[in-house]
């Protein structure tokens, strides 16, 4: 009696313990179903979400989620920007295809593959926007990689207080009538590059130097629904530029068109060098030249924008310059845009000299203004009249004497220990190399203006974007020449 009432109560005891481990199991697989239905529904809405983005398929399948929202939010933020400049509106019926609009597409799909740069968008906090994806032919860095990240994260440290210069705006007058503006930007940055080092040209260490032109796009916003235009009330849109190389990859030979010459000069300008087509198109003789600073041919009124430019030079290893007025001999001026690269001596890896190819882009204009003592013949000086035989406008700071050509002194050898030399129509730097931080050779300079190599769009014309001409006339300024050191 008590053994059999003791297996019944063991039996109870262990069906109460199966019907216990029963439900908490059921829950448990239940909650599993449910995490795994979530699961496939979010992968599902990232797929289609992924499929709605401006990118081929390749690439959208290929995406994780976080790129996916990262993309996303960058596209919807150019549809602030160009809310008619991206397509249809999500949701909207699409109409049937215009053959116009069809080829204007692919219009400006070859455009976009025969720049010799990439466009980007940049929002005001930094991040990319938009870039497109010939960004990985100068940069090595891919379309999805860059878009939706901070630009910051691709430029040289000491280039960000630029970029945030750059992005920020100067707000109109108060009471102005406009409700979108652009204010035009041009500057140098030093950008990653990851690319192996036989394709991506110049660099120094890991950075690239790319010229940027565009505009910062500004957007008078209302307060109200339909409401009046409060003055002042403005947002900023964002950057929209043109990054390009300076100078085109893996170039060591420049041909030299009829309106171009090169010089070789001091880290201050001084000239060392120049191309025997400087007589032709600004009549001075390379040997009045050599020795003599560059800022002493240059019109007054361009002197801080050469300044400028000189600066950047130096500090970043290459640079365009803004147009400049180069004075001539005898009397006016021509217009002119130099690029310029610092050499780096092939065994110590430091600054050597400048080379610079310079695009004379106008006749002479103001032929019989002199404005400097230097674009006149040297005459003898009068004792008790210093000043006899001068222009009005200039005031010498050098004796006559002094400016004349040494005819003792070797224009072909320059401070630094490299030399140059002309042959037949070749212009040659020798034992002067590029080189990047660790101080790897990459090949003589060769400057051949008979059409040995055919370079890039970016040397043979030069970039007129968002460079605005000044004006061609005398204002009154007067420059004393005077040599400038370090820029």
């Amino acid at each position: 009696m008590t053994d059999a009432l003791i297996l019944e109560v063991g039996d109870f005891l262990n069906f109460d313990k199966a019907q216990n481990v029963c439900p908490k199991g059921a829950m448990k697989e239940k909650s599993k179903n449910a995490a795994r239905s979530r699961r496939e529904k979010e992968n599902a809405e990232f797929i289609e979400l992924g499929k709605l983005l401006p990118l081929p398929a390749a690439i959208t399948t290929q995406l994780d989620k976080a790129s996916v929202i990262r993309l996303t939010t960058s596209y919807l933020k150019m549809r602030q920007v160009f809310p008619d400049g991206l397509g249809d509106a999500w949701g909207a019926t699409p109409v049937m295809p215009n053959p116009r609009e069809t080829l204007l597409k692919e219009l400006g799909s070859c455009l976009l593959q025969t720049l010799d740069g990439f466009i980007f968008v940049v929002a005001q906090d930094g991040k990319i926007m938009y870039i497109s994806e010939t960004a990985s032919v100068h940069l090595g860095l891919s379309q999805v990689e860059l878009t939706g990240n901070s630009i910051y994260e691709y430029i040289h440290p000491a280039d960000h207080e630029e970029m945030s210069n750059v992005l920020a705006p100067a707000l109109p007058f108060q009471g102005t009538s406009l409700t979108d503006y652009e204010i035009d930007r041009a500057f140098f940055l030093r950008m990653k590059c990851v690319l192996a080092k036989r394709n991506a040209g110049l660099t120094n260490g890991g950075y690239k130097v790319i010229h940027c032109s565009g505009y910062l796009k500004i957007r008078q916003v209302p307060l109200g629904n339909g409401g009046p235009f409060e003055p002042g009330c403005f947002q900023n849109m964002g950057l929209v530029a043109v990054g390009h190389s300076l100078p085109p990859s893996a170039i060591t030979e420049i041909k030299l068109h009829g309106n171009m010459f090169m010089f070789r000069a001091s880290l201050d300008l001084k000239l060392i060098f120049l191309d025997a087509r400087v007589a032709q198109l600004t009549g001075y003789e390379p040997q009045d030249l050599i020795e003599k600073t560059l800022y002493h041919y240059i019109h007054g009124s361009d002197i801080f924008a050469m300044r400028y430019s000189h600066h950047q030079l130096l500090c970043k290893g290459q640079v365009t310059s803004k147009y400049y007025r180069f004075l001539c001999k005898g009397g006016g001026w021509v217009w002119m845009q130099s690029y310029a690269t610092i050499v780096h001596n092939s065994r110590s890896s430091r600054p050597h000299c400048i080379v610079s190819v310079n695009y004379v882009l106008s006749e002479n204009e103001a032929k019989d203004l002199i404005i400097n003592t230097t674009q006149s013949a040297p005459k003898e000086e009068v004792p008790g009249s210093p000043l006899e035989g001068h222009s009005p406008l200039t005031t010498p700071t050098r004796s006559i004497n002094s400016l004349k050509y040494n005819p003792h002194a070797s224009p072909q050898t320059g401070s630094g220990g490299g030399s140059t030399r002309l042959t037949g129509s070749t212009a040659i730097i020798e034992s002067d190399r590029y080189s990047d931080s660790n101080g790897a050779n990459s090949g003589h300079f060769e400057y051949n203006h008979v059409g040995m190599y055919c370079c890039g769009p970016v040397w043979n014309r030069p970039n007129l974007t968002n460079m605005p001409r000044p004006h061609s006339r005398t204002n009154g300024i007067i420059w004393r020449g005077r040599e400038r050191r370090g820029g």
